[in-house]
């Protein structure tokens, strides 16, 4: 008797239960890495801006209260950005998550991103955060 060559339905379904165990390891890490590499980009725009508020500042008597001034964006996916202060002598840029945006799911200390005139980066504009940044 010939046998015909191709897969059996048992070995089908051990190889889509393998496949779905593969997977359901592998987003949760992927999720994660979209997180971060989101946080990546608004940390961007952030040292973008301090650039931009320096060389302002080169000019003028203050530092800018103008996002438009420094170039912080004004239409981005997933966090909103905002000079919170500026003086002659200070600046505090602040990157938030958008209430809206998936980036909610990343870590709550995480969700607001500061960074002054001394490049000290934070998550709440006083206390270092090494971690998120």
């Amino acid at each position: 008797m010939e046998w015909n060559r191709g897969f059996t339905l048992i070995e089908l379904l051990i190889a889509i239960v393998i496949l779905g165990i593969i997977v359901s390891i592998a987003y949760p890490s992927y999720q994660g890495f979209i997180l971060k590499t989101r946080r990546v980009d608004a940390q961007t725009e952030l040292i973008k801006a301090q650039v931009e508020q320096s060389s302002f500042r080169i000019t003028e008597p203050s530092y800018s209260l103008d996002n438009n001034q420094i170039g912080l964006p004004v239409a981005h996916d997933f966090y909103t950005f905002s000079i919170v202060s500026a003086s002659a002598h200070t600046y505090l840029l602040r990157a938030k998550v958008k209430d809206n945006s998936p980036q909610v799911s990343d870590l709550q200390s995480c969700q607001t991103l500061y960074i002054n005139q001394n490049n000290v980066k934070t998550s709440d504009g006083e206390n270092e955060n090494a971690s998120c940044w």
